[in-house]
């Protein structure tokens, strides 16, 4: 059996198509339309509240991520055709289900981010690392305070999907188990992380809380996902098809956040088309020399995204780089041509756009938001039922229930604040600006 024989697996077992639409279209109608998705509207991508229309904010790059990971999918089930590794009359509806498993994955594949991107991430580590004996009390072990002097948006990205929305405690949005497999590019917990210095791409992050530790174990035992150690429970290989949604993902930031970032004045336009065309490789049409430099970029980004999307699939079908059955330790970009030019695309941005001081400055912001959110409803979970001011402020999040283990009120607390939009946590942190609790 290959993965391929597990694409209509679900935790509610085999999902007939409705109306229409395959399992995997209703997968991503379902995240369509929650509301953590809505949510990322007002969630930062790289601008914190951008004064820009024209910027990305965290939801029209899922959305776009999405269109990327479709070509992807779609491509690659073509390419297998023509290998052999996927015969044309079992799968004949291969390329549609690849391309709508993709771009539903990719849609959710932010969903868990916290208020302020990656930095609101890193701030709500540090506040749990500075501030153990108040958060934990000694009651929670050492998985499930990894969870938290960890957070992580993949993590919460799972709990989302499978808990938090929708049918609450009954499998959340019941997505299929392949929907789920390439959404999660980290199959392991909190403590089998590796972080920057990974040896497997997949433990750089982690991508599940111990709250759904049997979920996810159980999801990984209808997919077939083998562990990277027999004697390391906790930590499994990729699906495959989470390569392709990591793919997906890198192609959009890489590219159009130097796009982004020359739209802003960050970044010379002559300075990216020289990266774009490292990338494209062809010399330009005298139709696009007749064009404006806006309209230039656009054919550049098009056509870089396009040479990407190309490469990335060439890559992931060629079985020396293992990438069919997870063993390859590196991202799909890596492997290909363009792996030099991505690189300095990525580069470039970052010095340019993610250290622009506008671009810090309200950052540090949103670390200020949060840590004083924490400060509050934690400080409220530890003054006790007959604190009037506490019980009022534990009023506001959904589903706390004062009389479980405190882990579990922990995570009503992350969920709380890391759903908020950016703006709705500003505006919460200022009108409790005046509300006090003891430390």
């Amino acid at each position: 059996m290959t993965w391929l024989d597990t694409l209509k697996s679900g935790p509610d077992g085999r999902r007939l198509p409705q109306d229409g639409r395959s399992p995997f279209q209703q997968d991503a109608d379902r995240i369509v339309f929650s509301s953590a998705f809505r949510r990322m509207q007002d969630k930062t991508q790289v601008h914190p509240q951008p004064q820009s229309d024209y910027v990305r904010t965290r939801l029209t790059h899922s959305m776009e991520v999405a269109s990327v990971g479709r070509s992807l999918g779609g491509q690659v089930a073509r390419l297998l055709f023509r290998s052999g590794y996927a015969p044309e009359g079992r799968h004949r509806d291969l390329a549609a289900d690849l391309g709508d498993i993709v771009a539903a994955a990719c849609l959710a594949h932010d969903i868990g981010n916290p208020p302020f991107g990656h930095t609101g991430e890193q701030a709500m580590q540090t506040w749990f690392d500075a501030h153990r004996e108040a958060a934990f009390a000694g009651d929670l072990d050492a998985a499930q305070q990894a969870d938290f002097l960890l957070f992580e948006g993949n993590a919460q990205g799972f709990r989302i999907l499978t808990r938090l929305q929708m049918d609450r405690n009954q499998g959340g949005m019941r997505l299929m188990d392949a929907t789920l497999g390439a959404f999660t590019k980290y199959p392991c917990d909190a403590q089998h992380r590796q972080g920057r210095d990974a040896v497997y791409i997949g433990r750089k992050k982690h991508g599940y809380k111990q709250s759904e530790a049997a979920l996810f174990e159980a999801m990984t035992l209808r997919l077939g996902l083998p562990l990277l150690d027999a004697e390391l429970p906790g930590a499994w290989r990729r699906h495959p098809l989470a390569y392709l949604v990591e793919a997906a993902d890198d192609i959009c930031y890489r590219v159009v956040d130097v796009e982004d970032g020359v739209k802003l004045g960050r970044i010379g336009f002559s300075e990216a088309e020289e990266l774009f065309l490292a990338i494209i490789g062809t010399g330009m049409s005298d139709r696009y020399r007749a064009r404006s430099n806006d309209e230039k970029l656009s054919t550049l980004r098009s056509l870089s995204i396009g040479a990407l999307i190309d490469a990335a699939c060439r890559a992931f079908v060629d079985p020396a780089n293992g990438f069919l059955d997870a063993a390859q330790p590196k991202a799909l970009l890596d492997l290909t041509p363009h792996d030099a030019a991505a690189r300095q695309l990525k580069t470039l941005a970052m010095g340019r756009v993610y250290l622009w001081e506008r671009t810090v400055t309200e950052e540090l912001k949103g670390i200020t938001v949060l840590h004083r959110l924490l400060d509050l409803f934690v400080a409220a979970m530890n003054a006790g039922p007959r604190h009037v001011t506490a019980q009022r402020l534990l009023s506001l999040i959904p589903h706390y229930d004062a009389a479980a283990p405190r882990y579990q009120r922990l995570l009503a607390v992350t969920d709380y604040i890391s759903g908020m939009t950016d703006r709705y946590a500003k505006e919460t942190a200022e009108r409790l600006r005046e509300v006090a609790l003891p430390a």
